[in-house]
């Protein structure tokens, strides 16, 4: 995908690379610092350290894609492409706050699309930030529709507060079950994110009657959870130590499992909005999103 010529005072696009990290972190981390501030939330990036970090650890994985909006020399935003489903999970989209309302986001939005058409992905989802009305008008103008209502939940649950199935570190062995656990309930797989938590050692199954019947890649906004019945994610929850980030993504619409969690030392700290293009099943069982779908 060629990038256009630039004129002074125009940005361009093109791929990101491995040199576009630390400014490409720093606009993300402002980015999402600006809308915080100024609607009083919590940012959700720790900071502009992790965002950074994040930025190189998805540039390093051949799974993603990234492209940099540039303007006189110099980058003004980027947008990330998760590429190792049939699904295509969009995000971050972020632009420099100084830059921001000149269209760079929309022009960044539908490079990406384009290259989602030409890859021929069935379906594209993002997570969008509730309170963020300029996101959500961008996403819906291009055609995003809303699937789902998300709370973002965090804190510590109380003891004995799930079932007593036994959950455990996910292997290898396991990565067959809990790909068609996935398709199941959502009807497409996530194979390749699922074997990289196993590898980094933050997956977890839980089992009941010697069948795995929920898997979680982690905990928190990077990660996803797919479970046949809500005992089976609860069971999943309550073995974490905790919930990285600002917290878990839970289905506003699944009743049970959000007074489940607030009932049981959870507390909702933000709304987001799961939005997709494209192929869409409604899920058939119990799951959390990651951040991006």
């Amino acid at each position: 995908m060629a990038a256009s010529v630039p004129t002074k005072g125009q940005s361009t696009l093109r791929r990101a690379t491995m040199s576009d990290a630390d400014e490409c972190g720093r606009i993300f981390f402002d980015a999402f610092a600006a809308i915080a501030n100024r609607h009083s939330f919590p940012v959700e990036p720790s900071s502009s350290q992790f965002t950074a970090w994040k930025v190189a650890d998805m540039l390093r994985n051949p799974g993603f894609y990234g492209a940099v909006a540039e303007r006189d020399g110099r980058v003004v935003g980027s947008i990330f492409m998760d590429e190792r489903s049939s699904i295509v999970g969009l995000g971050p989209l972020t632009v420099d706050p100084e830059a921001q309302d000149e269209g760079i986001g929309r022009s960044l939005m539908r490079h990406a699309l384009a290259r989602t058409a030409e890859r021929t992905a069935p379906g594209v989802r993002l997570v969008q930030t509730a309170y963020h009305y300029r996101s959500f008008a961008l996403y819906a103008s291009l055609g995003f529709q809303v699937r789902e209502p998300l709370s973002v939940m965090q804190g510590r649950v109380h003891a004995a507060a799930a079932p007593s199935w036994p959950t455990r570190e996910a292997i290898p062995a396991d990565l067959r079950a809990c790909t068609d656990l996935c398709l199941r309930v959502h009807g497409h797989e996530r194979r390749i994110e699922l074997h990289e938590a196993m590898s980094a050692g933050t997956a977890r199954v839980v089992e009941r009657d010697g069948l795995i019947t929920g898997y979680a890649t982690g905990f928190g906004y990077g990660w996803h959870a797919v479970a046949r019945t809500n005992d089976d994610l609860i069971a999943l929850l309550a073995s974490a130590d905790d919930f990285a980030g600002l917290g878990i993504l839970v289905p506003s619409r699944n009743s049970d499992l959000l007074q489940w969690g607030l009932a049981n030392g959870l507390r909702v700290v933000q709304q987001s909005t799961l939005m997709t293009l494209g192929l869409y099943s409604e899920p058939v069982g119990a799951y959390l999103p990651s951040i991006t779908f």
